[in-house]
């Protein structure tokens, strides 16, 4: 019976196969071969290379996450704007309205979001004299709102904040949705058509322009009968708020 030829003693003979344990022996005892052996198996490589794979997706995971914190949202460009009764020109307002008077800008900055504000009268022609003992019959006051969110997005909730709650003066609203401004924007009015409020959403920007019109009595300190309204035109408002809103959105840009 022919049996296995044996291998050869480190004296003579063929060379004895190299022992995969021994060849990366760190150390003369037992536990380092076997740890080395381990570490070589096709297991123990394996899991080395899904050790390495999982540190490299963290890697990449953090950078993502060190990035979107460095650089935000994005804001499509839009910055804070410090004084927003200069950003808005209002220029078509006041052709249909009267010149501007007592401008009031306020403005806000925090981490979350940026809020600035602008109300503004408008009157036509000069206003009497103090002497004549007499206010102006009628003038409109026209409010700006513009805010930046920064951290979260307002699109989901745009749309259900339009109208005004229940306790508003003007309850009775109908909307209208005006297209190609922004990404979403709509025209509120009452039932007749006037007190018109345009408001805008494009990306993480809302804007806002509200026009109310506003009468006093007429006589010496306003104690005579009240003045008759003067109407503009309502198609001619929804003109002007359009124009001066694209304005305003362009003016605060980068």
């Amino acid at each position: 019976m022919i049996s296995e030829p044996e291998l050869a003693d480190e004296d003579g003979g063929a060379p004895r196969p190299p022992d995969r344990s021994e060849t990366y022996v760190v150390g003369d005892d037992d536990v380092s071969r076997r740890r080395n052996a381990r570490a070589l198996s096709p297991r123990g490589v394996r899991w080395l290379w899904a050790l390495g794979g999982a540190l490299a997706a963290s890697a990449v995971w953090a950078g993502g996450l060190y990035a979107y914190d460095r650089t935000g949202a994005d804001l499509r460009g839009y910055r804070i704007s410090e004084d927003l009764c200069l950003d808005a020109d209002l220029s078509a307002l006041s052709e249909l309205l009267g010149g501007k008077r007592s401008p009031q800008p306020a403005v806000e900055e925090q981490r979350a979001i940026d809020r600035s504000f602008c109300d503004v009268t408008m009157m036509r022609g000069r206003p009497r004299e103090v002497k004549d003992d007499a206010l102006p019959s009628s003038y409109s006051s026209v409010v700006v709102n513009y805010t930046l969110h920064k951290e979260t997005d307002p699109a989901p909730e745009f749309d259900a904040t339009l109208t005004p709650l229940a306790h508003s003066r003007i309850v009775d609203r109908k909307t209208k949705r005006i297209p190609e401004l922004g990404e979403r924007a709509y025209l509120m009015t009452d039932s007749a058509g006037y007190t018109p409020e345009l408001k805008v959403l494009d990306g993480r920007a809302v804007f806002s322009i509200e026009v109310r019109s506003e009468y006093v009595a007429e006589g010496p300190h306003g104690t005579g009968p009240p003045a008759k309204p003067e109407r503009v035109d309502p198609d001619a408002l929804e003109l002007a708020l359009v124009e001066d809103m694209k304005t305003l959105m362009a003016a605060v840009k980068k």
